[in-house]
């Protein structure tokens, strides 16, 4: 709370006499000392009375009448009223104005510069002490009038330090920190009922707390505490020792002296629960003004105890609320799934930990924010949200939503929304539930593709070997008749087309051979970016030609990945041979860019190869990696290349993956261990 410093007052009044005839500032400064008793400096001149008023601003004089002379060399009476009128501590303190002028016009003007009164020299001494003791009158008054407005606020501050305190101890504790400052006292004491006696609960001594275990407890029966405890009555007494009523051994604290004394009860619902008490005011008797003070600062003390034992009582109720609350918020953080609350207005009225740990905040953070804008950064609820129907007709929905993840994988999640029952008609809550189903339905089409590419590579080995030896005889054959036959024969081109043809089938038996045969990986730890360079190396002067720029973003901090280079080296071949024919038919700006970096679990490694060219359709894509499906025109490709490449991924125990829309180009990732 804000500390308040009752001004004293003094015996005698602090005068300042400036003058530069030395003669009529001593004449004139013994006149006041010996006629009334008032303390008087003397400063012979305007520059000497400025360099004194700030010094009293550190020694902590406090001068309260200026004896001023208007005309003085160097730096004049004015320029110092002037001076103190401006300066922010100094601009209340009185001044009179000494001038010789007979007419009214330095008069007006001394006024006007912030004169408090003005005296004509050769002055009457009578008549300038009359002066002096009204201008401090009315200064005592307003410093009373002054005192007591501190006073109010200073009391009006306490009462609402301690309405807004919850806690007994604290309440109490301020209570008697507020008494030292608003009354000014030495001593202030609380003491509250307990087992049917007083005991004190804090003591104060000149702004400093004083231990309690050596007090006394106080029976409600004795003494002064005992008689305004049970008349629940106000009282003061400033010469208690001389009061039949007052009890030193009961009423005061052992070890100090009491000049006057002030109690109050506290009273909760109309029965006293215990007392307030100060004693020794600091710089006069108490006063009924004080009395009407204390009892206000006794009653809001009162409401603020009763307020305390009803918040109290609330807060046990709170607390075992809030033990279930956390036992089944434990419960909801200790599942992985993200879960979270809402209510009718979309806001969020609980989080579980692991929705918060993914983005990076916390359940309090969170909380009152609406999901769409706090998930999503958006500004209406979601399209594919559904949970407007649970919480209009109270019933759980369950829907799919996918989107694009940062690995550029889609990612698909199932959401639950359940209704939370209330027996409000107007308050309609919801939890909703996300479970990752991304790497279920990975696996299931992973499966689902090494089933078809298992069963077409056995397929395949059978159909190869069983072409395989009629194709050799058509091909020695058709070598055979164009060695006999010369170029003229009108049969010659007939034959070449069969021994072209023958060529081709032969590649396709090959590449059929080399799918369905389960080749010797050879592993070994090394760079990757060395080997996709390697491939590009290889390539080079194909891209070139073709005016196809490769953007390189490839990590440096990669660590060795232990692989089959060989055979990664015709994954990234396949891969950017097949990017450079899907942007060939644009008319500029052909771009292959290749970025690898490391996985966001860290024992990964991802290989990203993307093109801008023409891209997929969905169709295009479920059989992208089957055997003999190909994109290409007839005659380009024989559509084992992608399925060899994940093939060989496979083998590595990594992921090949691709995404792609029509027109919006090709994105393959693939994901390597960096160790077997």
């Amino acid at each position: 709370m804000d500390t308040l410093h009752t001004p004293a007052q003094h015996k005698s009044a602090q005068i300042l006499i400036v003058d530069d005839e030395t003669e009529i500032a001593d004449f004139l400064a013994d006149f006041l000392i010996k006629k009334e008793g008032y303390k008087v400096s003397i400063a012979n001149g305007g520059r000497e009375a400025i360099e004194f008023l700030e010094a009293t601003l550190t020694n902590e004089l406090e001068i309260d009448l200026v004896l001023l002379d208007m005309r003085m060399p160097y730096v004049d009476g004015k320029d110092v009223l002037n001076w103190i009128r401006h300066h922010p501590e100094l601009q209340y303190t009185r001044v009179v104005m000494l001038t010789a002028a007979a007419g009214n016009e330095e008069k007006v003007e001394a006024l006007e510069s912030g004169a408090d009164d003005f005296i004509t020299k050769p002055y009457y001494p009578q008549e300038l002490l009359a002066r002096v003791k009204t201008i401090l009158r009315t200064q005592q008054l307003e410093k009373q009038l002054q005192r007591q407005s501190q006073q109010l606020a200073a009391l009006n501050r306490l009462g609402q330090s301690v309405a807004a305190t919850l806690e007994t101890s604290e309440v109490l504790a301020t209570a008697v920190e507020g008494m030292s400052h608003v009354l000014g006292v030495e001593l202030a004491a609380v003491l509250m009922l307990e087992g049917g006696q007083l005991r004190y609960k804090h003591l104060r001594h000149n702004n400093k707390e004083l231990p309690l275990h050596h007090l006394p407890i106080i029976p409600t029966t004795e003494g002064l505490l005992g008689e305004v405890y049970h008349g629940q009555t106000a009282v003061f007494l400033n010469t208690p020792h001389g009061d039949p009523r007052f009890n030193p051994d009961t009423d005061s604290p052992p070890g100090h002296t009491i000049h006057n004394i002030i109690l109050t009860p506290l009273v909760v619902r109309g029965r006293p629960v215990g007392i307030l008490t100060a004693f020794n005011k600091k710089d006069s008797q108490f006063s009924d003004v004080d009395l009407d003070l204390f009892a206000s600062l006794a009653s809001s003390i009162s409401e603020a105890i009763e307020n305390a034992w009803l918040f109290q009582r609330i807060r046990v109720r709170q607390q075992e609320l809030l033990e279930s609350r956390n036992t089944l918020q434990a419960l909801i953080d200790g599942i992985p799934d993200p879960i979270y609350t809402i209510n009718d207005h979309w806001q969020l009225v609980a989080v579980n930990k692991s929705k918060a740990d993914a983005l990076h905040s916390d359940g309090d953070t969170l909380s009152g924010q609406t999901c769409y804008r706090a998930f999503f950064s958006r500004n209406t609820p979601c399209d594919h949200c559904q949970v407007a129907q649970t919480l209009n007709k109270k019933e759980s929905r369950k829907w799919l939503v996918s989107w694009f993840g940062d690995d550029h994988l889609p990612q698909e999640w199932q959401v639950n929304a359940y209704p939370i029952p209330s027996t409000q008609a107007s308050s309609a809550r919801a939890v909703i539930v996300w479970q990752d189903r991304t790497d279920e339905r990975r696996l299931e089409n992973s499966l689902l593709q090494a089933g078809k590419l298992a069963a077409i590579g056995q397929l395949a080995a059978g159909v190869a070997h069983e072409i395989n030896n009629p194709l050799t005889a058509i091909n020695a054959n058709a070598q055979m008749l164009k060695m006999l036959m010369p170029k003229s024969d009108e049969n010659y081109e007939a034959v070449e087309l069969i021994a072209l043809a023958g060529d081709r089938a032969t590649k396709v038996v090959r590449g059929l051979l080399d799918f369905a045969r389960q080749a010797q990986y050879t592993f070994d730890a090394d760079d990757i970016n060395e080997s996709i360079q390697q491939a590009l190396d290889l390539v080079q002067y194909q891209l070139n030609s073709s005016s196809v720029q490769v953007i390189q973003n490839m990590s440096q901090q990669l660590p060795l990945v232990v692989a089959s280079w060989e055979h990664l080296k015709s994954v990234w071949l396949n891969l950017i041979v097949n990017a450079r024919d899907a942007v060939q038919n644009l008319p500029d700006n052909r771009q292959i860019e290749i970025i690898t970096r490391m996985d966001k679990d860290k024992g990964h490694v991802q290989v990203l190869i993307r093109d801008n060219g023409k891209g997929m359709s969905n169709a295009e894509l479920e059989h992208i990696f089957e055997p003999f499906y190909t994109t290409k025109d007839p005659g380009k490709g024989t559509g084992l290349g992608l399925a060899t490449c994940h093939r060989i991924i496979e083998q590595h125990n990594g992921e090949i993956n691709v995404v792609s829309a029509p027109n919006k180009g090709t994105t393959f990732i693939i994901r390597l261990p960096v160790e077997r």
